[in-house]
């Protein structure tokens, strides 16, 4: 029998009268509608006219109907609409493309009234086919994806449910973890449903401690966390290892004042349960874990290793600074440069003997130069905490100090420098310093080393410090006032101090002091995403271009890394709208901020910004994708950047240098940019022709692209989740060295050392090899500028006079008619000296095939990209208590009775890093000595 082949038949019966017959058409036609839809579409106005008759019986079903055409021709809002009031005839359980292209579309418009809080546009039918569908989820098992819809929708209910359900496991927990840390752009609603996980962690037996722990950290529960870092400290040895570990990666990622509250409850906590139990034994055990997690938290053990790492491994190219100073002779602002350069090289090593080496090349450096030279100490001796008052005491506000005013501003900048981000013992010294200084310039340092030195602490003495400071309407002083106000209260989002500031930006007259409150203030909103909105609404609206700037580094740190598409799309809109270029710039560099977590989306979302006509909006691009991408080695960023290092505008090829040394930073040694980079910075600098600012943005290139002896890198969004709030800070006020050159220092906070340091229980280095597969030259330090070499100047031909030469061919012809053999020797003749060329054989010798991994003695140098092919040999007595995520990782040891080799702490300082520096290491021997015997040279 033939199929069917028309639907007129049945579309027929929707005329008739009998509501039946109608009825029965209705039917027959929702079964052959996919095939005969289009028919059917001609009649979908009485179609509709049935499904709005209450009294029809089958009006359900006609909805349905009308729906299903809906959806064929396209019409998904329609469609949704009919399926709505469907009721129960809409399917959710049902596996086909219409019902699941329906429910998303029902659960794209659900979220987006929610998230703009539209509640009441939600009507009971889309509510209906919502719930309905996360009732399916949970009944089939489909808990991640009602979790996702869930946080899309943010109906924190559903999330609760689908974590109790008797099927979740822990990589549930994961899921909805890392979802909520990249997925949920709300940070109101995301510290909500971290606190729900982190109730759903405490049920778990053996949860990721990590994950809670971050959980813990982002809702400020210190009480919590100690309680969870004491009880495994309690229990099993591999437990306390891993509470170890957690305090090293609290360390690291929370507030100063996080870090304080939580030494603090550890000893509240411990305290109060040794007076309900017995002193014994294993108390005495928990006593010295907890004196392990205090040293850990207050960060001096993670310090002490990162100086050793860095003071040990420094591979600064000495000889590539040494010509760039040759190459600039008399200029004063290109000789900040080369001591800016210097500073970057050596950040954190320690090591200071090119200042030594060149004394009286230092001594050009006058008033505000030779503080940036001072300050750039602190940057040098960056987490030297142990010395940094020795180091530093010669350019201290003390007897016998710097007479020069400009000198002990440098050295409080550099103090505050060296205490960066942990320096909460040495605030109240700080804030001395500060109240007591009698000179503007003296209080620009003591001000910029407060803010650094209690970043994120929320000292109360401290902010009224500065608030005096602020008061005397100083230019000078003023701005780094304000951005230290900003620092000591990062990220809380401060009302009062909000419109404290604002207020004073708004009256005073000096554009410094405008542009540090404004900078103040992005410190302030740091992270507050949708709650500085209000905020952030006031500063963009200001007739103020600074304050509209400073709302465009507001916009960066507020949403640094959430890729919000609303912020992203204001600011490519001021980029191009604004009357004043400074704010231009400040646009589009925010953009690189915002878009931290995806880098690879950076260069197409900037490719039509860079071309500009406005250069200052391509310096902006430049400085956006050399923040967004720093240390990724981006191609797409590069062939952006590229272009302009021969733009017209010298600021622009500034820029442009700059962001490539910081998207270049750590790139393995066969990436196809480096090299051909490297050459054009050198280049750059020696030809004299060249625009100043260009050569000084080379400079500073070579500086970053060095960074910390090549083993620190630029990582501001680290693999847990969050931004580093150093790093973000240092990030921010490097791209104003634009208008003040020592900001530039700044950049030490977002250098990390890319180092592997394994510890024991007792928190030592133990000898061991880590393994790496992948060939040792992938990953290898950069080679260093070579020497020049000597040339060979070879043998000169003796001189033979004509009338000499016509007597020896005499002679040579009368000794051959007397027979006499004069020939050369025949084993000799016509062959050329290759006394002083290699042996060919030697050079054709074919090379052995390099071995595909390689052991590496701890501490090891590992860059991001290597960290992935890092593992402990199968056969070593240490295993690490969890995954090799970097920095610090502590070991447990299999065989504890045996014997261990402990690594001692290369002191720091100079002395230090001299010692460093004079290690052989695999320098070959000195050739044996050999005896000179005048006899028989004369014979």
């Amino acid at each position: 029998m033939p199929g069917l082949t028309s639907a007129g038949g049945a579309l027929a019966l929707l005329h008739e009268s009998d509501v039946e017959v109608k009825g029965f058409a209705i039917t027959k036609l929702l079964d052959i509608v996919d095939d005969f839809w289009p028919e059917i579409a001609d009649e979908v106005p009485l179609i509709e006219e049935l499904h709005e008759d209450k009294t029809f019986p089958q009006r359900e079903q006609a909805a349905l109907l009308a729906s299903k055409v809906y959806f064929h021709l396209g019409e998904m809002n329609d469609a949704l609409g009919f399926a709505m009031g469907a009721g129960a005839h809409f399917n959710l359980g049902e596996k086909s493309l219409f019902v699941h292209t329906l429910v998303a579309e029902a659960i794209d418009k659900y979220s987006q009234l929610r998230r703009v809080g539209d509640m009441d546009a939600i009507s009971p039918a889309l509510n209906h086919v919502v719930d309905g569908m996360f009732r399916q989820c949970l009944k089939d098992g489909e808990l991640k994806q009602a979790v996702g819809v869930s946080l899309e929708g943010r109906r924190l209910d559903i999330i609760e449910a689908a974590l109790g359900h008797a099927q979740a496991e822990a990589e549930l927990l994961e899921y909805t973890y890392d979802a909520a840390m990249t997925l949920v752009a709300n940070r109101t609603f995301r510290d909500e449903v971290l606190a729900v996980l982190a109730q759903a962690y405490e049920k778990v037996a053996n949860p990721d401690f990590f994950h809670l722990a971050r959980c813990y950290v982002a809702l400020g529960a210190a009480d919590k966390l100690a309680t969870m870092l004491l009880k495994l400290a309690a229990q099993d040895e591999h437990r306390c290892l891993l509470a170890y570990q957690l305090c090293f990666e609290l360390y690291a990622t929370a507030r100063q004042q996080l870090t304080a509250q939580l030494r603090a409850a550890l000893q509240q906590q411990s305290s109060a349960s040794s007076k309900t139990e017995g002193m014994d034994t294993a108390e005495d055990a928990s006593s010295d874990a907890l004196a392990a997690m205090d040293r850990i938290l207050s960060g001096s053990v993670t310090l002490g290793l990162h100086v050793d790492f860095l003071s040990h491994n420094n591979h600064s190219d000495t000889l590539l600074l040494s010509n760039t100073k040759d190459a600039i002779k008399t200029s004063t602002v290109l000789h900040n440069a080369v001591v800016l350069a210097n500073m970057l090289m050596s950040a954190g090593t320690t090591s200071d003997a090119f200042l030594r080496e060149h004394k009286d090349w230092l001594v050009k450096a006058t008033n505000w130069a030779k503080y940036s030279v001072v300050g750039s100490l602190g940057v040098i001796h960056k987490g030297h905490v142990a010395q940094a008052q020795s180091v530093l005491g010669p350019y201290l506000p003390q007897d016998g100090g710097a007479a020069s005013p400009y000198e002990t501003s440098g050295g409080l900048y550099a103090f505050g420098l060296v205490h960066a981000n942990h320096g909460a013992a040495v605030v109240g010294t700080m804030t001395n310093y500060l109240t007591s200084a009698s000179t503007e310039v003296t209080q620009h340092g003591a001000a910029l080393g407060l803010g650094l030195a209690a970043m994120g602490c929320q000292d109360a003495d401290a902010q009224m410090a500065l608030k005096n400071t602020l008061a005397m309407d100083s230019a000078v002083a003023g701005e780094a006032a304000g951005m230290a106000m900003g620092l000591n209260m990062l990220g809380t989002g401060s009302s009062d101090d909000f419109e404290h500031m604002l207020s004073y930006a708004q009256e005073t007259q000096h554009e410094k002091i405008i542009r540090g409150l404004a900078l103040g203030m992005a410190f302030l909103l740091q992270g507050q995403q949708e709650q500085a909105d209000p905020q952030l609404a006031r500063l963009s609206q200001s007739t103020d271009p600074i304050i509209r700037a400073g709302a465009c580094h507001s916009y960066a740190t507020a949403y640094a890394g959430t890729g919000n598409n609303t912020v992203v799309r204001r600011l490519l809109h001021v980029a191009v709208s604004d009357a004043n270029d400074d704010v231009r710039r400040a646009a589009a560099t925010a953009i690189g901020f915002v878009m931290l977590r995806q880098p690879s989306q950076v260069p197409t979302l900037l490719a039509l910004l860079s071309e500009s006509f406005n250069p200052h909006v391509r310096a902006g691009c430049c400085m956006a994708l050399g923040v967004a991408c720093a240390g990724t080695g981006l191609v797409q960023a590069l062939a952006l950047l590229e272009p302009m290092y021969k733009d017209s505008t010298p600021f622009v090829r500034q820029a442009a240098f700059v962001a490539s040394a910081m998207v270049l930073i750590q790139s393995p040694t066969n990436h196809p940019k480096v090299t051909a980079f490297k050459e054009t910075l050198v280049t750059v600098i020696a030809e004299p022709h060249q625009p100043l600012l260009s050569r000084f943005g080379a400079i500073m290139a070579q500086g970053v692209l060095h960074a910390g002896g090549q083993n620190t890198t630029i990582k501001p969004c680290p693999s847990h989740g969050y931004v580093d709030d150093a790093a973000l800070v240092g990030l921010l006020v490097f791209c104003q060295f634009w208008f003040w050159f020592p900001h530039a220092h700044f950049l030490s906070l977002a250098l990390k050392p890319t180092a592997l340091v394994c510890l024991n229980r007792s928190l030592k280095m133990p000898q061991i090899d880590i393994r790496c597969d992948a060939p040792p030259s992938k990953f290898a330090y950069p080679a260093k500028t070579a020497p020049p070499k000597e040339k060979n100047m070879g043998k000169v031909a003796t001189a033979v006079l004509s009338t000499t030469d016509k007597a020896n061919k005499a002679k040579a012809q009368k000794d051959k008619s007397e027979g006499m053999d004069t020939s050369a020797d025949p084993d000799t003749a016509d062959k050329p000296d290759t006394a002083d060329k290699p042996d060919e054989a030697e050079a054709e010798k074919p090379k052995s095939p390099e071995p595909t991994f390689e052991l590496l003695a701890n501490p090891a140098r590992v860059v991001p990209a290597q960290l992935s092919a890092m593992s402990i040999p199968d056969d070593c007595r240490y295993k690490p208590v969890a995954a090799l995520r970097g920095d610090v990782v502590v070991l447990s040891d299999s065989t504890p009775g045996e014997e261990e080799i402990i690594l001692d702490l290369t002191p720091g300082g100079p002395e230090g890093a001299a010692s460093a520096a004079q290690d052989t290491g695999d320098e070959p021997s000195a050739p044996p000595p050999f005896e000179f015997d005048v006899a028989k040279e004369e014979e």
